[in-house]
């Protein structure tokens, strides 16, 4: 907690950029929302609407229809825009600021601590370790935002057209949220791993390339390549632990977002066949339930 405190003082100055940034992710993703809604309008409100003239469906076909594409391709495109240069800029911005900081405070440091410090290490710290800090801008303080947004909006539509079709919907979400909970905490410290021994490499290549001379006139080439593979391996090691639990984490978590859908297929087709739900609200609620639970992988 006290570093997060201590890396917001570097996104306190761009506090305003982030609000902007969270408003207009909101805009853009309630915009495809919208299209659950206009399927259910086609399906039950034109295609099924018995009292409609097929030149009247036609019509009004034609006007829902010309005013989504002016909605996504004339609205969506500068707010999509916006929302990434944003993003973006802010992220960068504040990473331009850590390692200004950062650089300044190395002026600062001893003697004894580059003595006992490799430059590696130090390096690494300096570019690798601040650059993954982009995502705790990006995600932590924005999409995680726009995620809960999103799906806040979603249930809120859902819960004032069938307050049971969306209780069932929701069933899985505690244990959607269990599993990215506990996965993707464990995650994060095998990523901590991972960029130490990136930082290991790191700091062997540039002792040994800043010491050529000395490897190739004592021609120990074979016995630093031993040494190297030795610290190569411990970060293969490193990003394979990762990548395994990596993959453990997506198939759970995905498998526990495939239930949602067929609950709702099935609760939704059984209120159909006895008259309960039309297709296209059936339809509609389908859809917002996938927009609900892919929004953490596409904002």
């Amino acid at each position: 907690m006290d570093n997060i405190k201590r890396y917001m003082r570097f996104v306190k100055p761009y506090t305003w950029e982030v609000i902007v940034t969270i408003i207009i992710g909101i805009f853009k993703f309630a915009i495809p929302l919208f299209i659950p809604l206009l399927i259910k309008i086609v399906i039950d409100d034109i295609i099924g609407a018995a009292d409609l003239t097929s030149a009247e469906k036609t019509t009004q076909l034609f006007w829902w229809l010309g005013g989504t594409i002016f909605v996504f391709f004339v609205i969506r495109p500068p707010i999509e825009y916006f929302r990434q240069y944003l993003a973006q800029h802010v992220s960068n911005k504040v990473l331009y600021d850590v390692r200004r900081d950062m650089h300044e405070h190395l002026q600062k440091l001893s003697l004894r601590f580059y003595a006992n410090s490799r430059t590696g290490d130090i390096i690494s710290r300096t570019i690798n370790d601040v650059e993954q800090t982009k995502n705790f801008v990006v995600t932590g303080l924005m999409n995680v935002w726009l995620d809960l947004a999103t799906i806040i909006i979603a249930v809120c539509i859902m819960l004032t057209l069938n307050v049971e079709l969306t209780i069932v919907a929701l069933i899985v979400f505690p244990f959607y949220a269990l599993s990215v909970r506990y996965f993707f905490g464990k995650l994060r410290a095998l990523t901590r791993e991972r960029s130490k021994s990136l930082a290991g490499v790191q700091s062997y290549l540039h002792e040994r390339v800043a010491g050529m001379s000395v490897v190739k006139s004592f021609t120990l080439e074979e016995r630093e390549q031993e040494n190297f593979a030795k610290v190569n391996g411990e970060f293969l090691d490193a990003s394979l632990k990762q990548t395994r639990w990596n993959a453990k984490s997506f198939a759970v978590v995905n498998t526990i977002t495939d239930v949602a859908p067929l609950l709702v297929i099935g609760y939704a087709g059984y209120q159909v066949i006895h008259g309960h739900l039309s297709v296209g609200t059936m339809v509609e609620r389908l859809l917002r339930i996938l927009n609900a639970f892919i929004a953490h992988y596409v904002v």
